[in-house]
């Protein structure tokens, strides 16, 4: 039989499991408040400029919202998959911060906080070594 021992994280799991809840969170607000604002009854069918990648950009934030919890689940088991997934949500989530500074609309202050979470999360999994080279569990 397996000895069942209670796993000792490091200190920055939680943390980025943490973090990665609260960017799913604000994720999915962002992305239905930008939804919702393309769908709205008087606005303009056919648009121009940044306004013409809204509806990507908000299909986007809520795609890296809905994915958010599974991979923050991959990194509280430490699933080899789950540094890349982190990875790859991390740079989309910067894509979309820096997508929201161009935007006329958006409050600037809410992009950059988006960008600030990234990057902590970026510099948290950078710190675990052992998330990197997770085995096979």
């Amino acid at each position: 039989m397996h000895n069942i021992l209670p796993r000792r994280y490091p200190l920055m799991i939680p943390v980025i499991v943490v973090l990665l809840s609260i960017q799913a969170i604000l994720g999915f607000l962002f992305s239905l408040f930008q939804l919702a604002e393309l769908l709205a009854p008087g606005r303009p069918i056919i648009v121009s400029g940044a306004a013409i990648f809204t509806g990507p950009a908000a299909g986007v934030a809520l795609v890296v919202a809905l994915a958010s919890p599974y991979v923050a689940w991959g990194v509280w088991r430490s699933r080899p998959w789950a540094y890349h997934r982190v990875l790859l949500l991390e740079i989309l989530s910067l894509g979309i911060g820096l997508f929201e500074l161009t935007e006329q609309d958006v409050n600037t202050g809410v992009a950059l906080a988006r960008m600030a979470m990234a990057a902590l999360i970026l510099l948290c999994l950078y710190a675990i070594p052992t998330l990197r080279t997770a085995p096979h569990t």
